[in-house]
């Protein structure tokens, strides 16, 4: 069987994303995502920043009036398109539009933004643009949530497989490597490897770098937008099941 040979760098998450729900779920995910789904308000609309394949989307958008998604990756949309494919009862309340933050404008606010798992790609001079582009779309006593805000050190390990998965005869392995590249910056490295039976048949790579989020600095940045921390694992001392995760809640005060 021939070898397929792959690595990925227009679309970080282009080989990944057909994966991305069996290789990139951790033990801790139902919770995360009762966290972000227990702030939607029922009946209200929110935004959703970097859906990827929809892990959260279909959670928040059960108790919403409306759900807008920003997907820059075509080959996450793809994935969530054909999820959101399989809930009829979700056709006219969910959209998913092709675009970044800071560099969109809807004609709108909306109750609730969120950021799951994605403020890793954020570099920490986009912090300031990117907050306040969401503090002009959130309406009034709004809430933003985010999660990634830790003082965690920069992680640095040798490639070490993550998790693995079994799909009829074939078996996928994610592994990876991360190496320090500045006080809040690491290197990330990963590889997807495809087995049938027990014969390698196709290897992906993806190399990204991963942003470190201090809350100290992820406050200020919020204060500077108008919006106020109001909870989560990063400003309190309260010991909650998601404290690795760094959570965040502010409100929009005006």
């Amino acid at each position: 069987m021939p070898r397929l040979t792959v690595s990925s760098a227009t679309d970080p998450y282009g080989s990944s994303a057909a994966y991305w729900d069996r290789l990139h779920i951790g033990p801790n995910s139902a919770t995360l995502v009762s966290f972000f789904a227990d702030l939607a308000p029922v009946g209200g609309h929110a935004l959703e920043i970097g859906p990827g394949t929809g892990r959260m989307t279909l959670a928040v958008a059960r108790r919403m009036a409306g759900l807008h998604c920003l997907e820059p990756s075509s080959a996450m949309r793809a994935v969530l398109l054909t999820k959101l494919a399989g809930e009829p009862g979700m056709r006219d309340r969910v959209t998913v539009i092709d675009g970044t933050a800071p560099d969109f404008r809807f004609d709108r606010r909306f109750d609730y933004i969120y950021l799951a798992a994605v403020f890793e790609d954020v570099p920490p001079e986009a912090r300031r643009p990117l907050f306040a582009g969401l503090a002009e779309h959130l309406a009034p006593g709004g809430v933003l949530a985010m999660d990634m805000v830790h003082d965690e050190a920069v992680p640095d390990h040798p490639e070490r497989e993550v998790r693995s998965a079994r799909q009829g005869e074939c078996h996928y392995i994610l592994s990876s490597a991360v190496w320090p590249l500045g006080p809040d910056l690491a290197g990330v490295r990963r590889v997807y490897r495809t087995y049938y039976h027990d014969t390698l048949v196709a290897t992906e790579t993806v190399e990204c770098e991963y942003h470190l989020h201090r809350p100290a600095d992820v406050l200020a940045d919020l204060r500077a937008a108008g919006l106020t921390a109001v909870g989560g694992s990063a400003v309190t001392d309260e010991v909650t099941p998601l404290d690795d995760k760094g959570t965040l809640i502010a409100r929009h005060e005006n």
